[in-house]
């Protein structure tokens, strides 16, 4: 002999759903998938509907973070260019050609660098420029006249990067990538020693001294 939950018939208007949670899985009171609510059901007293789902707000970044997804790295023409050569020539002269105090390590080493590359290609260039003259080759006394033009350009530079301005950095990397050229043309450069003291220049520590230095000149 069955039961009335064994064999249920077909659901009445107005019957109550079976107590227990008879038929469901244990610890849930969902409803199987399809399930649908009899004619005339009435929800136990007390029972209230639960609140819709609101998804978390979305992450704010607080004020002046870099966004998700930003670089901080981010690519400005230098606003202190120089106005007339005052501006070029170093402050006080080429006496502190060799004083280096103040800057960051990086910097520093960069620097120096500039200043012993040029110094190789100076002794180079001239030697060259010798040897065309005793040659009377045309294109070699170009090419040396060139090039001491470069190597003064990179001294000026390096020592205007010193007092913290944007220019020389970005002055200074031309003169790189030109004197890098110059030397499938026979007349010296810097070659990749200065391309190396050209990345220095622009690491995060020497963009920072440079940034708290700008306008110091000024």
């Amino acid at each position: 002999m069955s039961t009335p939950y064994e064999n249920p018939g077909p659901e009445q208007p107005g019957s109550q759903p079976p107590p227990g949670g008879y038929g469901s899985q244990p610890g849930t009171n969902a409803p199987p998938p399809g399930y649908q609510t009899p004619p005339g059901y009435q929800q136990p007293p007390g029972y209230q509907t639960p609140p819709a789902y609101q998804p978390p707000p979305a992450y704010q970044p607080p004020p002046g973070a870099p966004q998700p997804g930003s670089n901080d790295f981010k690519f400005e023409m230098p606003t202190d260019m120089p106005h007339n050569m005052n501006d070029v020539m170093p402050k006080g002269g080429f006496a502190g050609i060799f004083n280096t105090r103040g800057l960051p390590t990086l910097l520093k080493v960069s620097y120096i660098v500039w200043l012993v590359t040029a110094g190789l290609w100076l002794l180079g260039t001239i030697v060259g420029f010798l040897f065309s003259l005793v040659t009377l080759s045309g294109s070699g006394i170009v090419l040396s006249i060139i090039s001491l033009a470069v190597i003064a350009a990179i001294v000026v530079c390096a020592m205007k990067l010193k007092e913290g301005l944007e220019w020389p950095r970005m002055a200074l990397s031309a003169l790189a990538v030109l004197s890098f050229i110059l030397m499938f043309f026979g007349a010296g450069g810097v070659g990749l020693i200065g391309i190396a003291a050209a990345v220095l220049m622009w690491l995060p520590e020497s963009t920072a001294w440079i940034n708290a230095h700008k306008g110091a000149a000024h």
